[in-house]
């Protein structure tokens, strides 16, 4: 058998994190002040008492302990590397770094995210890398103006129709 397809014990307790991402400009990496204290929160909660391990059989408690570890380690990690960018309120008005944004595209359909760093994007929860190609496109734009951008099923312009730094000042997230 290949050696490929064998664990040899290195003998060592190795902490196995997950590799954590990378600015593609190798810079600090950026986090908003509310992505910051989610990770702390998170962090918090991996330290503390397991509730979640009642029921589980000897084997799964250690195996669950020891991805909370690793999660933590993951996290205390994250938190050292990250800069915290609050809000200018120089920026008002126009589209930088924590932003919240909502678009229009050809089509009228609205769709809002906020630009944040890799460490708190989600897509899905309306959350959009400050080094995604959209919000590249954004960055220093202002209300009226627009942005093509290539998407895998083709190019698509948006028109950015607010932009604010507040708390959510949009209405729940809408469907791309």
């Amino acid at each position: 058998m290949s050696k490929a397809f064998t664990k040899e014990d290195s003998g060592g307790d190795e902490a196995l994190v997950p590799p954590r991402p990378r600015s593609a400009s190798g810079d600090k990496r950026y986090i908003t002040p509310e992505g910051y204290r989610a990770l702390q929160d998170e962090l918090a909660s991996m330290q503390g008492p397991d509730t979640g391990a009642q029921g589980l059989t000897p084997l799964e408690a250690g195996v669950r302990r020891q991805e909370r570890e690793r999660r933590a380690r993951h996290l205390a990690a994250t938190l050292e590397e990250v800069r915290v960018v609050e809000p200018d309120p120089a920026q008002a008005g126009r589209v930088f770094f924590g932003a919240w944004v909502e678009l229009e595209d050809e089509e009228g359909e609205r769709v809002r995210y906020r630009i944040v760093g890799l460490d708190e994007a989600d897509v899905k929860a309306g959350r959009l890398s400050v080094e995604s190609p959209l919000a590249s496109a954004l960055l220093g734009k202002e209300v009226g103006e627009s942005v093509q951008v290539e998407r895998p099923r083709g190019a698509v312009e948006y028109t950015v129709v607010a932009v604010d730094y507040g708390a959510s000042p949009f209405p729940a997230p809408l469907s791309l």
